[in-house]
């Protein structure tokens, strides 16, 4: 069994702790927990109350690193309601594979991100839920936009960038990014809604 540094655990000192529902058609609720000591999986049943297992309380499969390695019946549990994939993630955690990238500050992961060219912003964006949402982020795009944009930044186009997002000003193009500044100049405080952008 690896060990772990305690820099990778979260607030609840698990290195992997969420919660999800099983894939379709269960609507079973699971939790995967996992500490450097022990794995945790947890099943709530969801079934009509007519059903015959409707009464069936939550349950847990509580291993130790060596047992979950053997623990057959979990396993198959881990497949009926997560999917063969996250399997494979858990015994790959259990042998000492962690997904550092993904426990990195947020500060370091856009600074890792910024080296990648657009397209592979855009496939990264597809990997996972955590990775889709920095790899739209305003966060990287203002950054993004800053590096390779000629356009002055203005008040005006902050303004815009607070209101369109700065991902959609960056794949604007020019023409269509100046009409949407002087229209936003011609009303007071620049509060109006850029309509045109949202044909663009």
């Amino acid at each position: 069994m690896a060990k772990f540094s305690q820099v990778w655990l979260n607030e609840h000192k698990a290195l992997v702790d969420y919660t999800d529902v099983a894939i379709a058609p269960s609507k079973d609720f699971y939790h995967v927990f996992v500490t450097p000591e022990q794995f945790i999986f947890r099943v709530w049943k969801i079934v009509p109350p007519t059903r015959a297992d409707s009464h069936i309380p939550p349950y847990e499969f509580k291993n130790t690193y060596e047992e979950f390695k053997h623990d057959d019946r979990c396993h198959s549990e881990i497949v009926r309601l997560a999917g063969e994939p996250v399997l494979d993630y858990l015994l790959g955690v259990r042998d000492g594979k962690l997904d550092y990238i993904c426990r990195i500050p947020r500060e370091a992961q856009i600074r890792i991100i910024l080296n990648l060219d657009l397209e592979d912003i855009q496939r990264l964006g597809r990997t996972c839920k955590m990775f889709r949402e920095i790899c739209n982020s305003c966060d990287l795009w203002e950054r993004i936009y800053r590096r390779y944009s000629e356009t002055p930044i203005t008040p005006e186009l902050e303004m815009l960038a607070a209101e369109r997002g700065w991902r959609r000003l960056f794949f604007t193009n020019k023409l269509q990014l100046q009409m949407q500044l002087r229209r936003l100049k011609k009303h007071e405080g620049g509060h109006a809604f850029v309509t045109e952008m949202e044909t663009a």
